[in-house]
């Protein structure tokens, strides 16, 4: 092992002991009055997922991490579960599956808040990437996500086979107004500012939307352990209107946004 490696591996361990300045329970707001940058922001959610959330949820992102069945960050966990806990979204939307780390987790978070949700999935369920991602060949991606959805018990997504730019699948979608969306396929500029464009029409009013990798240009400075993101979400972000999307919070390179409660 390198030096390197081991001083992250070190960094990461000693991230997960109790810090008694993140030791507390707060909703978004609190959290952005507590804790005045991204980087504390984040060092919070790290700290909820290692030393207060439910151990069920650590057992579910720890399923994931074996075996690379998923990306992400544990803090991002934690963040799913505050909204969920907060905002109790019935209708939900995730552009980009992979494997269905967060698809599941929705679903689990829906059934251990008791919250009757409706969730819809948009992915190729192939190795399709994009500029800065490249996937897995030899997997089945759809029965993968099915696999992974009855490890839990949990019951499936309505799932919408092919790309978020298929006008079939907007079709089909238009017609629902959604509480929840999870933006997290192609990461390059044209398609995420595509996804937002389209995907923010069918948010409810006070809605929220998610960007993932979408923290290049903030001043999020992340351990080694964590990522900034990538260009083309973090340009679409910096771009959007902040008179009719508000920015909640960013944890990490994943920003949320509720949509203004005047906005069509």
């Amino acid at each position: 092992m390198s030096f390197e490696r081991y001083f992250n591996r070190l960094s990461y361990i000693y991230s997960k002991r109790p810090q008694k300045k993140f030791n507390c329970e707060l909703k978004f707001e609190e959290i952005k009055i507590k804790f005045k940058n991204n980087s504390s922001i984040y060092s919070y959610f790290h700290h909820f997922f290692w030393n207060i959330a439910p151990i069920w949820l650590r057992e579910h992102r720890e399923y994931f991490k074996k075996e690379n069945r998923g990306f992400g960050e544990d803090a991002f966990h934690a963040m799913w579960y505050k909204i969920f806990e907060e905002f109790r979204p019935q209708t939900i939307l995730e552009i980009g599956v992979y494997r269905g780390q967060t698809i599941s987790l929705f679903s689990l978070l829906a059934m251990k808040f008791n919250i009757p949700s409706r969730l819809h999935a948009i992915s190729p369920f192939t190795p399709a990437g994009d500029s800065v991602s490249v996937y897995l060949k030899n997997l089945d991606y759809l029965e993968d996500v099915k696999k992974n959805h009855f490890f839990f018990n949990l019951p499936l997504p309505v799932i919408h086979k092919g790309f978020s730019t298929d006008n079939e699948i907007i079709d089909v979608l238009s017609g629902i107004k959604f509480d929840l969306i999870y933006i997290d396929g192609n990461h390059d500029y044209s398609i995420a500012k595509h996804d937002f464009e389209i995907y923010s029409k069918m948010l409810n009013p006070s809605g929220l939307i998610v960007f993932d990798d979408a923290s290049l240009y903030s001043d999020f400075k992340p351990p080694s352990y964590a990522s900034a993101g990538h260009d083309g979400p973090s340009r679409v972000v910096n771009e959007i209107n902040r008179k009719e999307f508000r920015e909640i919070i960013a944890v990490g390179h994943n920003v949320v946004f509720q949509k203004e409660s005047y906005a069509s």
